[in-house]
């Protein structure tokens, strides 16, 4: 603000006056003294140094009234920053607790989502050892499989002794002749069903072989399936954990918008303060305005009445130069005429002295309540600066939040995409147990047909030991290998109730983990379904979040707006005091210099005073 003082003029016009002021009184005496010329000269200097100090004084007037208008436009900015500040302020406050609301209902979600994700890990362990357990019973069922396999092997070795014995049969009823005849065919049909045994055997076997492939793919799938539902458990935990730590950084995002909100709220009430001394500035830069445009138009007219004078002056010296005939009259007119145009910047220059008092009082108030609101908007700055703090934290935080968002949701997919295969595991299980069941049904036809030729042999080696004993002695050949088919008959049917006894027990067994893998898939199905939801759900949260990411970004920007207009509040504040400072030091200077042209007019009234009752007294003469 680059205002010129009037130091040096009127430093220089108080010089030149100086020493007229101490030897007023002396001058007026020695002015009875004088020529008429001599007064009318000196009154002709003083109406042109007079004009040259209102010159001076009108410049400077420019100057305070282009600070004036300076301190009003600042004033104006800052009100109008102010109500722009107040608005976004409430925008502020009305989002942020939108916000606030929108990642308190995600804290709700995580909190039902932990909840879901710590019962999920606990069905999960717990499914997890029940597959544990059906690889230890399908295990068991691999072993008892093996069991049938060692009976059915003897079972195998009985029927080929009955086929000797049968054989040595045939060799007994041949030695028998005729009366062996009998024994003949049933040598044959011993034979046939000793036969048939061992081809039912070898089938059962075969059975049992296809049961093992299906009981080991089993376990195969059943390990698989233990070890990704463990890993599924721990990884719900782990979610669980993850979002716990989600819901402590919602809490700092919700205390930091508290500290921010009660930041602005601050500054709000701080500006309030503002907008008061906004309006004491513009006030005081009005009166200011008005005062200067007051002087001004009195310095108009002081110019028009020292022009007056100087005219008048001029008219006086010519008067009394040419010494016409009546110049007693004209003098007496002129020196009127004068007397009234001192009189008349008399007035004017108190006039002045008083409006000078007014600005350089307004000045005052401007430069005080300048200084006001340079410390409130500097503290309005702190307060915004900690509000910027808090926002960046909040911006911070929510970015932290969307990325560990991004990463559940992509494990919940992966979780999904694992709760799939081990649902296809627990499937693929389930048919190759539903495939033993099956096999049993077949080994259990076997078993009817190897236990019906069992019981023909049987009921075949009586018939023959009773034939045997009929015929006597020719007989007891036949008899005693018909005693040992009998035997091995009976050792075939222990053997074979050793067989059904474990195939029951394995078929009791294969229910079991039947239903057991049921429900494996059961809870499968229900904790993917779960986990759809919950990706699903955390995919429209993930939305909501970059849009309020977005409207936080809009927030940091508003209060960046609002941190740039009170900095300027704070410059247009330091300014307005400097103008006030200066306004305040020119009309000072002004005031004084106002004085010394009012004592110029004092001084020219005196002459004029002297010189009109010096031509009264001519007048007078004169007639």
């Amino acid at each position: 603000m680059g205002f010129v003082s009037l130091e040096e003029n009127a430093q220089n016009i108080n010089e030149i006056h100086e020493e007229n002021n101490k030897n007023f009184e002396k001058e007026i005496e020695v002015a009875a003294g004088n020529s008429l010329d001599e007064i009318a000269q000196y009154l002709y200097s003083k109406t042109a140094e007079g004009l040259s100090a209102i010159e001076e004084l009108k410049g400077t007037m420019e100057q305070i009234a282009a600070a004036a208008e300076e301190s009003a436009g600042a004033s104006e900015e800052t009100l109008s920053a102010v109500t722009q500040i107040k608005q976004n302020s409430r925008f502020l406050e009305s989002e942020v607790k939108a916000t606030v609301e929108i990642i308190l209902s995600f804290k709700s979600v995580l909190f039902n989502a932990i909840d879901s994700f710590v019962e999920a890990s606990e069905s999960l362990k717990h499914t997890s050892l029940n597959a544990q357990e059906i690889a230890k019973k399908s295990q068991k069922l691999l072993e008892s499989s093996n069991q049938i396999n060692d009976a059915v092997e003897l079972i195998t070795k009985l029927a080929k002794k009955t086929g000797l014995l049968a054989l040595n049969a045939a060799i007994e009823a041949a030695r028998a002749g005729n009366s062996g005849r009998s024994f003949t065919v049933m040598a044959s049909e011993i034979r046939a069903m000793a036969k048939k045994s061992s081809i039912y055997a070898d089938k059962i076997k075969s059975i049992v072989q296809e049961v093992q492939e299906n009981i080991q793919s089993s376990n195969k799938n059943v390990e698989e399936v233990k070890e990704n539902i463990s890993k599924l458990a721990d990884e719900a935990l782990n979610l669980a954990e993850e979002m716990k730590e989600i819901g402590k950084i919602i809490d700092n995002i919700v205390s930091f918008s508290d500290e921010m909100i009660s930041n602005i709220n601050k500054m709000v009430e701080e500006i309030e303060d503002l907008h008061q001394s906004s309006e004491t500035i513009a006030a005081a830069a009005e009166e200011s305005a008005s005062a200067v445009s007051e002087v001004t138009n009195t310095i108009a007219a002081q110019v028009n009445a020292f022009n007056e004078a100087n005219k008048a002056a001029e008219i006086l010296k010519e008067i009394i130069s040419s010494k016409r005939e009546n110049y007693e009259n004209e003098l007496a007119t002129a020196s009127e005429e004068l007397g009234y145009s001192i009189m008349q910047l008399e007035e004017s220059m108190n006039e002045v002295v008083e409006a000078l008092s007014q600005i350089e009082e307004a000045a005052e108030i401007s430069k005080n309540d300048a200084e006001k609101s340079y410390s409130i908007a500097n503290k309005s700055v702190e307060f915004i600066k900690e509000a910027t703090d808090n926002i960046i934290k909040i911006f911070e935080d929510f970015s932290l939040i969307n990325n560990k968002f991004e990463d559940i949701s992509s494990e919940l997919t992966n979780m999904n995409k694992s709760a799939e295969e081990n649902i296809s595991f627990a499937k693929e299980e389930k048919e190759n147990i539903e495939n033993v069941k099956s096999k049993i049904k077949k080994l259990n036809n076997a078993i009817r047909k190897i236990e019906l030729a069992i019981v023909q042999i049987g009921a075949l080696s009586i018939n023959g030991a009773v034939e045997a004993v009929r015929i006597g002695e020719e007989g007891r050949g036949f008899s005693e290998v018909s005693h040992d088919i009998r035997n091995l008959a009976d050792s075939s049917e222990e053997n074979l109730d050793r067989v059904i006894e474990i195939i029951d027990e394995v078929n009791e067994e294969n229910d079991k983990i039947l239903v057991e893998i049921n429900n494996i898939i059961l809870t499968l199905e229900s904790e993917r379904n779960k986990i759809k939801e919950m990706n699903n759900e955390f995919s429209g949260n993930l939305k909501t979040l970059k849009n309020v990411i977005s409207k936080v970004e809009i927030l940091k920007k508003s209060i960046e707006e609002m941190k740039i207009a009170l900095e300027q509040i704070e410059l247009a504040s330091k300014q307005t005091k400097e103008a006030a400072e200066i306004s305040k030091k020119n009309a000072s200077e002004s005031k004084e210099a106002a004085r010394i042209i009012l004592n110029i007019s004092k001084e020219m009234k005196a002459y004029s005073e002297k010189l009109r009752e010096i031509s009264i007294n001519l007048v007078k003469n004169s007639q």
